[in-house]
């Protein structure tokens, strides 16, 4: 498996709007995508901008081309992220995922 990590900030005063255009454009097209496992939207507020952090886990890296193009490293951006003036990572990252765990609870 293949964890994708894409992140982006925008003023905090953007940032509900923000989320909700995220959640409409970005998660919406990743859930529609043969391969894709799952999906997380992180966010954290620092200095008046919210940075947001898309973490995808993706069955290989076909499943990834696929979606992203011939070039996955290079990140997908929607119409209308200007709006929220959006300061996106142009690129993603992405490791394999060598192991998941459970939470051990005592």
């Amino acid at each position: 498996m293949i964890v994708r990590y894409w992140s982006g900030r925008v003023p905090v005063v953007h940032a509900s709007d923000f989320r909700r255009h995220l959640m409409a454009t970005g998660v919406s097209d990743y859930q529609a995508q043969q391969g894709l496992i799952d999906v997380a939207l992180w966010r954290r507020d620092s200095g008046g901008s919210a940075m947001f952090t898309l973490v995808s886990t993706w069955r290989d890296m076909e499943s990834i081309h696929a979606f992203a193009g011939s070039d996955p490293t290079c990140a997908v951006l929607y119409p209308g992220d200007q709006a929220f003036q959006l300061i996106p990572d142009t690129f993603v990252t992405h490791h394999e995922l060598i192991e998941r765990l459970p939470c051990k609870l005592a």
